[in-house]
């Protein structure tokens, strides 16, 4: 019930905000802000990910996955490719994965 509570909730916002509330009528502030919401969640998915259960600590001890977003660093600023970082990590995880 929950779920089903969470999922309506998630999809009328959704509905609010995309079709009765355009883009165009936004206050200029909140426009400029729309086009820094992709990277942020980005960034939020990508440090969750990197530190998961073992805490801050793991931002400062190397390990593979620093390794992969380095990688995935120097192949974005690169090629300015969105897909190609992805690729590139995977790689590099699969690499390590292997020679493990």
């Amino acid at each position: 019930m929950t779920l089903l509570v969470s999922a309506a909730a998630t999809y009328g916002l959704r509905v609010v905000l995309i079709a009765l509330v355009p883009a165009h009528r936004l206050p200029a502030v909140l426009r400029r802000g729309l086009a820094h919401l992709a990277p942020a969640a980005l960034a939020a998915l990508v440090v969750t990910a990197l530190v998961g259960h073992r805490g801050a600590t793991a931002l400062v001890v190397p390990g593979p996955m620093h390794l992969a977003l380095g990688v995935a660093a120097v192949v974005a600023w690169r090629f300015r490719n969105p897909a190609l970082p992805v690729l590139a990590a995977v790689a590099v995880m699969i690499v390590v994965e292997v020679l493990s």
